[in-house]
């Protein structure tokens, strides 16, 4: 969006994954028909190019193992998907003036067209990915390719502070790193809902692409079970089957509150209907390093929509509530009594939801919001054309 309303022309690589998100990447698509949409078939539409992709991938793992760690090697090894991608941009005549990298599939495929090319290139590391692991070996892997890779990059993208800290470490220089927040367009801002003083209930909301118990709505769900004065509508918006479903239902315990789910939504309509709640719900578990250092797409989607925020304490959400204070609150990861008190606080005392969810909307709209970051981005672009 930033780069073809700056006048650049743009070709995005993509695979057809044929899952979930199908309909609303065709709405994409069809909003940006200038794009030069690149499209890589999957395993359902190339099996053959699957089962070599498979095949260099064993042989890259046994390489990795006897300690031959190049980056070619360790990226075929971590994602078959580097070897299809790398095998789409040896027929690319195109000549780009920079590529960048999206994700850890991307980042030795990239690097190796540009230097091959002699074009330059950049990274965006969405996660921390080393932190994305729990065996040490991955682990140590994934660092590996990084360093590799982003070193030679003109500039790196981080999603978060703390990823840039950590990655600026890995890498051994702070210079060429920066954080660009996955924050959303202002004009997608929905009209701010305000809500009688009297109210009897409270309405909380999560989404994402998949649901799950293990992304911290056991915390929240739990809580509603203590909570007898007041009633609670937990809306959840993303994939989920039927036994998750079911799981999520059977937990509630407390007839007096309701949880409803909702299928995953294109953007404008996701947030129009996020901004019908009162609180969102940012319940990051921390299973890994890269969870406690990330700043999730849910967490500026609920300042957009004028959410007063509820978050659990990863380091992350803990830093962005302390420096921007009046938007939400935090709660210690598992501590239900904490947690219940946070919603009964909110509920008992509208005025200060009020404040806390027009400090929320108002931060959205004055700077965290892509209109104003987009142009970190497209200074490092101009930079790198320099």
């Amino acid at each position: 969006m930033a780069l073809t309303n700056a006048g650049h022309q743009v070709s995005v690589l993509k695979f057809n994954t044929n899952n979930w998100s199908v309909s609303f990447e065709k709405e994409i698509e069809a909003n940006y028909p200038g794009v030069n949409w690149i499209k890589l078939p999957d395993k359902s539409q190339n099996l053959f190019i699957w089962v070599v992709a498979s095949i260099v991938q064993l042989y890259s793992k046994y390489f990795v193992r006897a300690g031959i760690r190049t980056a070619k090697n360790i990226a075929c090894y971590l994602d078959k998907r580097s070897y299809m991608l790398n095998r789409k941009l040896r027929q690319i005549t195109t000549q780009y003036d920079l590529v960048i990298a999206h994700n850890p599939g991307t980042f030795w495929p990239v690097s190796n067209y540009a230097l091959k090319k002699h074009v330059k290139y950049a990274i965006d590391v969405e996660d921390y990915h080393p932190g994305e692991y729990q065996d040490v070996h991955t682990e140590r892997c994934m660092r590996m390719l990084m360093q590799q890779t982003l070193n030679n990059a003109v500039y790196v993208s981080c999603a978060s502070p703390l990823i840039a800290q950590h990655t600026a470490k890995d890498i051994g220089t702070a210079d060429k790193v920066h954080t660009i927040n996955n924050v959303f367009p202002k004009t997608l801002q929905p009209l701010f809902k305000n809500r009688e003083t009297t109210v009897d209930s409270l309405r909380l909301v999560w989404f994402s692409q998949y649901i799950g118990l293990d992304r911290g709505l056991d915390d929240i769900i739990e809580a509603m079970n203590v909570l007898h004065d007041f009633s609670i509508t937990l809306t959840l918006i993303g994939y989920a089957n039927d036994t998750v479903q079911q799981m999520i239902n059977e937990q509630l315990k407390n007839k007096k509150h309701n949880i409803v789910i909702k299928s995953a939504m294109p953007e404008k309509e996701l947030l129009e209907e996020v901004s019908l709640h009162d609180v969102g719900l940012a319940l990051e578990k921390s299973p890994n390093l890269n969870r406690r250092l990330c700043l999730t797409n849910k967490l500026f989607t609920y300042l957009l929509c004028g959410n007063a925020i509820i978050a659990s304490d990863t380091e992350a959400q803990k830093t962005f509530l302390s420096q921007y204070t009046g938007v939400g609150k935090v709660y210690n990861s598992g501590d239900i009594t904490q947690l219940a008190a946070l919603l009964s606080d909110f509920y008992n005392n509208q005025e200060t939801l009020y404040k806390y969810r027009s400090a929320s909307y108002t931060l959205a709209s004055a700077t965290m919001n892509w209109d104003i970051e987009q142009h970190k981005f497209l200074a490092l672009v101009s930079k790198a054309g320099e």
